[in-house]
């Protein structure tokens, strides 16, 4: 039987809205960017989904590209988290629906990149005293 090492990976579990919860590494910059990378695509497709619907004067081509805006918008998001979480944190609500004067898509992610801060000034606080403890502990052992 295979012994198993353990080891902290920075992977913490947040809750989303209460409805939801999801697991990332504040710290992975794998993750960091897909969010950024997310951003600028739901930005750039927010604009264009704006434009194309004040071009538009039938209510039912409005549906439609409220519709279909609103799922690509949840693949994106649904592809940072690598998991389906816009329909447990949004339901049926259309993700650019508006709160605080945002969609609600862009206030999702804003309070995931608070997140960042915080956690890599915590981890580097926490780098130095270890890493000159294990530094210290090998030092000796080599001479």
């Amino acid at each position: 039987m295979a012994k198993t090492i353990s080891f902290a990976s920075g992977v913490q579990e947040f809750s989303l809205n209460g409805n939801v919860t999801v697991f990332f590494n504040p710290t992975d910059s794998a993750f960091i960017n897909r969010v950024f990378d997310g951003v600028k695509a739901l930005d750039e497709k927010e604009n264009q989904y704006l434009a194309a619907l004040n071009a538009l004067e039938d209510n039912e081509q409005v549906f439609e590209l409220a519709s279909a805006h609103d799922s690509e918008a949840r693949e994106i998001i649904n592809g940072i988290f690598g998991d389906d979480v816009c329909a447990a944190i949004f339901g049926d609500m259309n993700i650019s629906a508006l709160a605080d004067g945002l969609p609600v898509w862009a206030n999702l992610l804003m309070a995931v990149i608070d997140t960042f801060d915080g956690e890599f000034a915590e981890e580097k606080k926490k780098t130095s005293p270890r890493v000159a403890k294990y530094s210290a502990k090998y030092s000796k052992r080599a001479k």
